[in-house]
């Protein structure tokens, strides 16, 4: 690999994994701090599932929109949880059945920004999402340093 390509490699992983660290820090933070959240009662307006198809093939994705009110104020939401909730189509159909539409269920909401809500608090892929941003931005930016302290 010529100097050129361990550039383009440095930069292209050590900054994707420089964004994703600070995205997946966010969440990872968002999640955690989800289960101090206030707790209030939400009116469940949709529940369906989504079905999305890549090269891969098919992902299920439960879509869920639910209105609350937080300190007299009306607010709109339709985050399940932290970390993503895609996976198979009896994954996708629980939260449905968990949450259907017509149904009044609890929500996490943020009291220092109550139009920021979760239905489940905590999160799931997150934390695989947060030492995978680790590792790629290590195995990028080390090239790059080892080229700057030649």
């Amino acid at each position: 690999m010529d100097m050129n390509q361990r550039l383009a490699f440095a930069l292209t992983f050590g900054l994707g994994g420089l964004i994703g660290f600070i995205w997946s820090s966010r969440n990872l933070w968002l999640a955690v701090r989800s289960h101090h959240w206030n707790l209030v009662d939400c009116d469940i307006m949709e529940s369906r599932v989504e079905i999305r198809k890549d090269r891969y093939g098919r992902s299920y994705i439960p879509i869920i929109s639910y209105e609350y009110k937080f300190e007299g104020l009306h607010f709109e939401g339709n985050k399940i949880r932290y970390g993503g909730t895609w996976g198979t189509k009896s994954e996708a159909n629980a939260y449905c059945e968990k949450y259907p539409e017509g149904s009044s269920v609890k929500v996490s909401v943020d009291p220092i920004h109550p139009e920021r809500s979760v239905l489940v608090p905590g999160g799931t892929f997150i934390y695989l999402a947060f030492i995978a941003s680790i590792v790629s931005a290590v195995l990028g930016l080390s090239p790059l340093l080892a080229y700057m302290t030649d």
